[in-house]
């Protein structure tokens, strides 16, 4: 078999990620077209929206840090302990590890979308919107936003020890967590990020914020299902 070829083992996780998150990602990609329709042709949403992103030029990173820190890490911690899908023990270490993680990753973001923007302007033109979008999910997500939040996940789930998780990365982890990642990945934010970059600077994140929220409530809620 060639090197560079992937072997059956990852096609069939791929598949098995296609197949199981759908259903899901229709759900937040329906989602986000309502809320940036909402913006577009409902004026007293528009009025809501526009507040939200004034709150989002004043509170600068500090806005990026605790919306993200709440929609990625409080609300789910607390809907798991509410459904009895987390242990007694450990429980806030784990809440302050991923707030650790979240705060950052949501500054991250929000400076990375600044970069776009200096980089491909603020248009909403398609052209921009491809170029964005392409940059995003096909070099800064595979190359650094997806392997470093499966380790960060890791690094949660070994309760903050880096040398076990550390141990953890071995050819399991780079050949079909990373990928099978990637691809739920493609499957909300291609399709999310145009509708995030169609609008103004100043609501781009707050909209991701949401479709962040509703992610990790709907992967929380088939998790607990499953």
């Amino acid at each position: 078999m060639s090197a560079t070829a992937p072997s059956p083992g990852i096609l069939a996780t791929i598949a098995s990620v296609f197949r199981r998150n759908r259903t899901p990602c229709l759900v937040l990609n329906v989602i986000a077209v309502t809320l940036v329709v909402s913006y577009y042709q409902v004026p007293a949403l528009a009025g809501f929206w526009e507040s939200l992103g004034a709150l989002k030029l004043r509170w600068s990173f500090a806005f990026s840090c605790v919306s993200t820190m709440f929609a990625a890490a409080v609300m789910p911690t607390f809907i798991q302990m509410a459904q009895g899908a987390l242990p007694q023990e450990g429980k806030l270490k784990r809440l302050v590890l991923l707030m650790l993680f979240w705060g950052y990753r949501g500054m991250e973001i929000d400076l990375f979308y600044r970069l776009q923007g200096m980089i491909f302007g603020h248009g909403n033109d398609a052209a921009t919107l491809v170029k964005k979008v392409v940059f995003d999910q096909f070099v800064a997500s595979p190359l650094w936003f997806v392997p470093t939040y499966v380790i960060a996940l890791r690094w949660v789930e070994m309760g903050g020890s880096w040398t076990r998780a550390r141990a953890s990365l071995d050819r399991e982890f780079w050949t079909r967590t990373c990928p099978a990642v990637l691809v739920t990945n493609w499957l909300v934010w291609i399709p999310a990020l145009a509708l995030v970059y169609s609008l103004p600077a100043a609501l781009q994140f707050p909209l991701f914020s949401v479709v962040m929220c509703c992610f990790i409530l709907i992967v929380t809620v088939m998790a607990r299902r499953k």
